[in-house]
């Protein structure tokens, strides 16, 4: 099979999109108690690079002018490309050959391969990270790919209070209201993506985590998974104390 390692967990993905101090390791842990999942922690935002490399080269004007205009007749290119697609001295040489498709799924499959790197019994993979929101023009484009690329992905926008988070950790260290701000900025942007794509997003809050079973087996509702209540307080018991 073409891209194996992208299409190793045969139930999918999860991603756990957040901001740091939200409780997400707790959010990764419920997740890992599931059988067959193998949910991994924070990569450094490795695919927010590989989205950026992917936004290049879908739509970067020197590589989309040249795909365009290579199944074009001569005299139908622009005339900046007609003496130069295709030649060797085209500043942009080769560029008219990269598939967009080809590239992003590669990309895909190698992270997987080498990053996430499933085990052998697992069915669903993943990762969660706290980076996303600091580029909140890319953030769309950034979680388009999760979605988009691997395959069968869902996507849990988590949120905690922010009074909560801003007295936690180096978020402690920085002016209040520019961190209120931030987080701010960061819920809107995971309501309103979560809102476009309900089918395979949703919004969890680290306070209805803490508050009991019933809101996890909703959680475990929307993955389409048995909850296992022994499983799910050991959890808790462990987290909660920590």
């Amino acid at each position: 099979m073409q891209y194996r390692h992208l299409h190793a967990p045969h139930d999918g993905y999860v991603f756990v999109v957040t901001y740091g101090r939200s409780g997400s390791t707790l959010t990764q842990s419920l997740l890992n108690a599931i059988p067959g999942y193998a949910v991994r922690g924070e990569n450094g935002n490795l695919t927010h690079l590989f989205a950026k490399a992917i936004d290049m080269v879908t739509g970067d004007d020197m590589y989309r002018w040249r795909r365009e205009d290579l199944a074009k007749p001569q005299q139908d290119r622009r005339p900046y490309l007609r003496p130069i697609l295709g030649k060797p001295y085209d500043p942009w040489a080769g560029a008219e050959r990269v598939d967009p498709e080809a590239f992003t799924l590669e990309l895909m499959n190698l992270f997987v391969k080498q990053v996430l790197r499933p085990p052998k019994h697992c069915r669903v993979s993943g990762f969660k990270e706290i980076r996303f929101h600091e580029d909140p023009p890319f953030f769309r484009k950034h979680v388009d790919l999760l979605r988009t690329a691997f395959p069968k992905a869902r996507i849990l926008f988590q949120r905690r209070a922010h009074d909560a988070v801003a007295r936690s950790g180096w978020w402690k260290k920085q002016p209040r209201d520019a961190v209120i701000a931030q987080l701010s900025l960061a819920d809107r942007m995971f309501e309103s993506y979560a809102a476009n794509h309900p089918d395979c997003c949703r919004i969890i809050d680290y306070e209805g985590l803490t508050s009991g079973l019933g809101y996890i087996r909703g959680l475990h509702d929307f993955l389409g998974e048995e909850m296992d209540p022994a499983a799910v307080q050991m959890v808790l018991g462990r987290s909660l104390r920590h």
